[in-house]
Parts: C-alpha cells; structure tokens; sequence
C-alpha cells in the first residue's frame, strides 16, 4: 500500500528567519523534522523602512534572506526559504498594486512548487498575506495568533485586518491565556499552544555557576549578574531596565529598538546572536530578568522565552506579564520596580528545590513535545476538512 504524501507546509510568519529565534523558527523545525515540506515565507512588510533598514531591503529584494535579518540563523534540513517582492500594506494604492501585481506572482510561483495536501500557517494579519494564502487555495488554513495585533505599538490604523483572517482559517492556535479567551469569541475551534524549549540545547546554561542557593557555604561575595534576552523594544520597561544596569551587573542580548542612553556605563550589551550561540551567554548570569512595561498590548504577551528561561535552571523575576501568572510558583512575579529588584536580590538565596521545579516544568514543555501536538492537530484538521 503507498504511504501518504508528504504534507506541504507554507508559513506566512511575521519574522524574518535570519531574525532572534522564536516559534515561528521552532514550529517550522519540528514539522519539517516529521516529514512536512515546510516553505518559509518571509515577512510582507506592513510600513514602510527607516533610512537605516534600506540596506536590508535592498539586500531581500536581491534573494539574499541573510541581509533582510539582523543575523544569520541556521536553516533548519527540509525548510526551504522564500519571499515577495511585495510594497507596505498600507493605503489603496499600495494595497492594489501587491493585489494586481506583486502576490498573483508570487502565488504563481508558490504554487508551482507545492503538492497536496497544503496547509498555510498564517501569523500576518495583511491584505496581503490573506491574499497570498488565499491564491494558495490550501487544504487548511491555521491561524497562529501570537501578538495582540489591535494593540500592536508598531502598526498604523487600518493596516491590520485580523478578524478577515480569523474569517478565513479553519483552526485558530493562541499562546496566552488572553488571546485563547479574545479568538474564542471569534471562532470556532481555537486551541492553546504555548512556547515551548530545545530543552537540550540549554544544558551549557544549566551547566554554569548560575544562581547561589542557601547551601553556600559562603554569602554571595559582589554584584550579581543579570541577564535580559529578547528584542529590547517598546514592551520593555527602560527606566527599570536601567536601575538594573545601576544597582547589579546587566548583560542585554538581542536586537535594541529603543535608546539606551539611561543605562549604566559598564552595561553589556551583546546584540542579537544565532540561537546555539544563546546558551553559553547565560551560563555565568545569576539572574533572568522580564521587566515589561504595564500596556495594552502587554496583556496578551507570553514571551517566546518562557521555557527557555526556565530551561536554564536560573532564577526569573517578571513584571507586566499577567500570562505568566499560571507558572507563578515557577517565576519571581512583582508588580513595580522596588519589589522588583527586591526580588533579585532574594532569588540569590532561594533554595535548591526550586531550581529543580523550573527545571521539570521546562522539561515538560519541550519543542519535541509541542511538535508532535500541532502535528497531531494538523493531521486531524486535515481528516476534519475531508469528511466535511
């Protein structure tokens, strides 16, 4: 008896590859590990570049996904990248040359390329976006609502068209608790998957000093080391972030979006680095920190981080992330700034059992798991479709 083809899996994600790693990588990872044909489409650009990010359009629209990121990340065997010469969703004019010109061809030349059954996994709310999948004519279509796009700080109005897409998808997935409650109300069959961790691919993070615990023999002896990982953007509280960087070492890695110019003189700042490079800059750190700032679109927030942090065996202390209070046991959650450093401070001291929770919260919550739950939920998505 033939086996059954291959699935074929389109991700129409709202990160760039060569980007801080992040679900839309790891989901792409783990179906393309179990046998899907997995086609990365970069981001249809929803405004339009800084005079500093021409450099990186220039380099996308010659092919090269490596210049239209902020690093080089590896691609992972049976994920192929590709892209759109596509303009900014942004007014009629612009909306009506990507409809006219722009997606039809790179539909075309999509599907050439494509079997079936097709699955597109859609993360941009776009005219354009629902237009190419739609072109794509696939077998099922998945929302995977991640960022709380009516509250997007980077948006202009009118740009987002959520609820068209929501309208378009078979099956919706959410990551907090917030946005699993606000797509119940717009659809259907909506399931919760959350972030999840290459829980090995930490073990040089766990294998470091890491955070003192009661056993010591000897009091923590200078500052401690804190560590923030993640793009540095308008979700991130700053001024917090500074009094960090003034009262205990601070290392910041990933992409900064925003002025640094109130942090201490002395604060490390890496920048962005592939995901296997992550690990080992955590190893020496006592403390991880989340300080978020208090907005609307912080609510439906739950950091792609949050087993990764976990992961490492340290100590994690949060503010403004009300989607991690159901792992409150396995987090230092404080609600202002005082609390907050009052809190690292306490975690140098906490005592060694906690470590080992976090530690089997992450194990439960590997990528190798989450893989095979959106793959079983693919599968029965696709057999749902046929007997409809």
């Amino acid at each position: 008896m033939p086996s059954a083809p291959p699935i074929d899996l389109v991700v129409l994600s709202s990160v760039h590859w060569h980007f801080t790693w992040q679900r839309h990588h790891e989901l792409s990872t783990r179906l393309a590990e179990r046998g899907y044909r997995v086609t990365y489409f970069e981001p249809i650009p929803k405004r339009w570049p800084a005079v500093g990010e021409l450099g990186r359009v220039w380099g996308r629209l010659r092919g090269r996904h490596e210049a239209a990121g902020l690093l080089r990340q590896r691609i992972s065997p049976g994920v192929t990248l590709r892209g759109a010469t596509a303009v900014p969703d942004t007014g009629r004019l612009t909306r009506w040359l990507n409809r006219r010109f722009f997606i039809p061809r790179a539909a075309d030349r999509l599907a050439a390329e494509l079997g079936r059954p097709l699955v597109v996994l859609n993360y941009l709310p776009l005219a354009a976006s629902i237009d190419l999948q739609q072109r794509l004519r696939p077998d099922l279509v998945i929302y995977d609502c991640v960022w709380d796009w009516p509250h997007d700080p980077y948006s202009r109005p009118g740009v987002v068209r959520e609820e068209e897409l929501v309208a378009t998808a078979d099956l919706v997935f959410a990551d907090s608790p917030y946005l699993l409650e606000r797509m119940q109300q717009q659809h259907g069959r909506v399931e919760c998957v959350l972030p999840a961790v290459d829980y090995e691919l930490y073990a040089p993070a766990r294998a470091g000093a890491g955070s003192r615990t009661r056993s010591d023999a000897e009091p923590p002896s200078g500052r401690a080391r804190c560590a923030y990982f993640g793009a540095v953007g308008a979700n991130i509280d700053l001024e917090l972030l500074a009094r960090l960087s003034r009262e205990f070492e601070l290392r910041i890695i990933g992409p900064v979006q925003e002025n640094l110019e109130l942090l201490a003189a002395g604060t490390e700042i890496v920048g962005p680095v592939p995901q296997r490079e992550l690990p080992a800059l955590l190893a020496d750190v006592d403390v991880l920190v989340l300080p978020y700032r208090e907005a609307a679109h912080s609510a439906g927030v739950i950091p792609a981080k949050t087993f990764e942090c976990l992961a490492t065996g340290k100590p994690t202390v949060a503010k403004g992330l009300p989607s991690l209070e159901q792992f409150g046991e396995q987090f230092y959650l404080r609600a202002d700034a005082d609390s907050f450093v009052a809190a690292v401070d306490e975690a140098l001291t906490e005592p060694a059992a906690a470590r080992q929770a976090r530690l089997e919260l992450a194990e439960r919550n590997s990528w190798q798991l989450r893989g095979a739950e959106v793959d079983a939920l693919i599968r029965h998505g696709l057999e749902a479709k046929v007997q409809a």
